[in-house]
């Protein structure tokens, strides 16, 4: 027996978008849909900048909060540093316990801002960005594709075991970056890559640098991307979502045939495998 309790599915969700303005992070962010969070007069109000990353967010880890929407924005005593995550770390309730008895003052309840309180320990501790995000690899355990912006660079990352996509394209001269490729596509931009498992990728005047920084441990790619998370047009580390979704459900057709007159997909993600369960091919 269970039960569950209903909420609102619209509370859940959140936007924000941290632009760097020759040095300085301005944000923005809110619970909503995109369209509510940033209004014709919040975009008409926002500055220009050479370096911007943004975020929707649909709450998993911490409560439906104005707080805990991304990109957490923070300024520290060599900078400013704004963070955006996709991702889930296991090792968070260790982190964190360890952190608030150094001092650490918490004001969400993400996982996202125990990523931030590591990066600024380390960064006060070395002499780059670059250095302080490898140093932090080292101590958070888990999925991760993360996208950070400093003061002159903007740096990709993605977990070791690639549990969770990030890919690279460009948009005439400059980078793009996103959690999916399709979003390049409605962009107009052109898709260069996927971000390797471990990897680091700086960005500094639209040059970019890349360091295979962890070992490459076993791949761990969440099948959920390719089931239920992703767009059928994207593709993930090679593999097309919406073929993906067909051969699982030709599979299914062949492990467990049924003579059915209606397939129905339940939700709209089984579209694709519904339809090849269906032709039985």
């Amino acid at each position: 027996m269970w039960a569950c309790q209903p909420y609102n599915i619209e509370e859940r969700k959140a936007a924000g978008v941290a632009i760097n303005e020759d040095g300085i992070i301005h944000f923005h962010k809110d619970v909503g849909l995109v369209s509510e969070v940033f209004t014709k007069e919040v975009q008409t109000s926002m500055p220009q900048g050479k370096m911007a990353i943004g975020h929707v967010r649909y709450s998993t880890t911490g409560t439906s909060k104005k707080e805990n929407a991304q990109p957490m924005v923070v300024r520290h005593k060599k900078g400013n540093l704004a963070i955006v995550h996709n991702g889930n770390l296991t090792n968070a309730v260790e982190l964190k316990r360890e952190l608030e008895e150094q001092g650490a003052i918490f004001t969400t309840t993400s996982d996202t801002e125990i990523i931030c309180h590591v990066i600024v320990r380390e960064r006060l501790k070395t002499g780059s960005i670059e250095d302080a995000v490898k140093n932090t690899m080292k101590i958070i355990k888990g999925a991760y594709s993360l996208l950070i912006l400093s003061p002159q660079k903007m740096i990709a990352v993605r977990d070791p075991q690639g549990f969770r996509p990030l890919c690279i394209g460009h948009s005439g001269e400059d980078i793009v970056f996103a959690s999916e490729s399709c979003a390049l596509d409605i962009m107009g931009a052109t898709f260069d890559r996927d971000i390797e498992p471990g990897e680091v990728v700086i960005v500094v005047n639209n040059e970019v640098l890349s360091e295979k920084f962890l070992p490459n441990e076993k791949k761990g790619a969440c099948v959920f991307e390719y089931i239920y998370f992703a767009r059928p047009d994207s593709t993930i580390d090679g593999i097309n979502v919406h073929l993906f979704r067909e051969e699982a459900g030709r599979c299914l057709a062949k492990q467990a045939p049924v003579d059915a007159d209606i397939v129905a997909s339940v939700p709209d993600s089984g579209n694709d495998a519904a339809l090849r369960l269906f032709k039985r091919v």
